[in-house]
This record gives structure tokens, C-alpha cells and sequence, in this order.
């Protein structure tokens, strides 16, 4: 019998450490006063573009990158509730950024945010955002 949970538990170990390490880069990001994590695919991000902003036009406008969060969320109306949008580097990836774009949640609950970040293919990956007490 406790060779069945033994095995048990070493599956779901592996099977969970296999799909972790399918997203091996992790963004951490500042917006005010809110922490977030995204944990992307590094295949991910090596097929988007590449951008030089001293030499080359931008690659995913921000009108783009906003329709790729509303296509991925489904939700028409989306750019109303737009709170925030920074265009930052991805660390580690010379010359790959991405937009990070805050987003309010609902207007019942004007302090609650949803947060994506969209890289220059228009690849849409949500973030999770730090809960308080870690921070």
C-alpha cells in the first residue's frame, strides 16, 4: 500500500516538474504598486521578432498588441479598461521585448487588475499577480 502513494506522488512529481520546465523563462515586473510574474516558453520567445529601436521600426504596434488580448480573452470592448502599457526588455534575450499592459479587472471592482504581457509576434501570456502578503 505505500508503495502505491510512493509511486503515486514520484508521477505527479515528475509530471509536474516536466510541465514546469516547459516554461524555463520567467518575467518579473514592477507596475506601481503591484508585483507581477509571467512564465513564458523560451521557443517563445526566440520566434519573436528582434527590435532595435534606433534602427528599427517597431515590430507589434500597441493597437496590435491590444487586439491580440482582446482575441485571446474574447472580451470586444477590451480597450476601455486599459490602466497601463510599458514597453520593456526581455532580460537575458539581447533585443526582445515586450508590452506589459494592466488592465482593470471590472468596473465593480475598480482596484482589481488583469495583466498581460504581449510579446513582438503578438504572443499574449497572462500574469500572475503577487498576492500581498508575499511581497
Amino acid at each position: 500500500m505505500n508503495y502505491c502513494r510512493l509511486i503515486t506522488l514520484c508521477v505527479t512529481m515528475l509530471s509536474t516538474g516536466a510541465h514546469a520546465s516547459e516554461y524555463n523563462v520567467e518575467i518579473f515586473e514592477q507596475f506601481d504598486n503591484i508585483r507581477v510574474v509571467a512564465l513564458i516558453k523560451s521557443d517563445d520567445i526566440d520566434n519573436s521578432p528582434v527590435w532595435n529601436p534606433a534602427v528599427d521600426p517597431l515590430p507589434l504596434r500597441v493597437e496590435d498588441a491590444i487586439q491580440a488580448i482582446r482575441d485571446f480573452s474574447k472580451q470586444p470592448g477590451i480597450t476601455g479598461n486599459i490602466k497601463e502599457i510599458e514597453l520593456r526588455t526581455i532580460n537575458n534575450y539581447p533585443g526582445h521585448w515586450h508590452y506589459l499592459i494592466k488592465m482593470v479587472a471590472n468596473d465593480v471592482l475598480p482596484h482589481k487588475y488583469n495583466v498581460y504581457a504581449v510579446l513582438m509576434d503578438g504572443k499574449v501570456i497572462p500574469a500572475v499577480i503577487e498576492p500581498e502578503a508575499i511581497k
